[in-house]
């Protein structure tokens, strides 16, 4: 019982968490790779948050495209993100693969935007 309090606990929390968190990039990447299109590796935890600027978000998506091509997948905490960059790919994919992506789900922010039937929109 000795090993769970006072000083000795320190340790047991660090290699704990850093086992967690490479058993979390393990399991990632083994299921990342084979599903989704190639782009940079995430960290744990933060995926790709850090790797790309959100001030100039055009610029940042401009060096993933010369590095990954048209099509790279980012991951945004643990939310995966597929990025079409480019006229081609995006008219590749809406005209070619337009059966695949026309029943994507409707997104909850919408109805804010001042889409769908129970929009919120604002008049000026």
């Amino acid at each position: 019982m000795g090993l769970l309090v006072g000083d000795n606990l320190w340790p047991v929390v660090i290699f704990t968490a850093i086992f967690l968190l490479l058993l979390d990039l393990m399991h990632r990447r083994k299921f990342w790779t084979a599903r989704y299109p190639p782009g940079p590796v995430p960290l744990p935890g933060l995926g790709n948050l850090l790797q790309v600027d959100y001030e100039n978000m055009p610029y940042s998506f401009y060096k993933l495209r010369q590095r990954y091509g048209d099509v790279f997948s980012l991951q945004m905490a643990w939310k995966p993100v597929i990025v079409i960059n480019g006229l081609k790919a995006v008219r590749e994919l809406l005209v070619t693969c337009g059966d695949d992506t026309a029943d994507r789900p409707e997104m909850p922010i919408y109805n804010h935007l001042g889409y769908g039937h129970k929009s919120k929109g604002k008049e000026l």
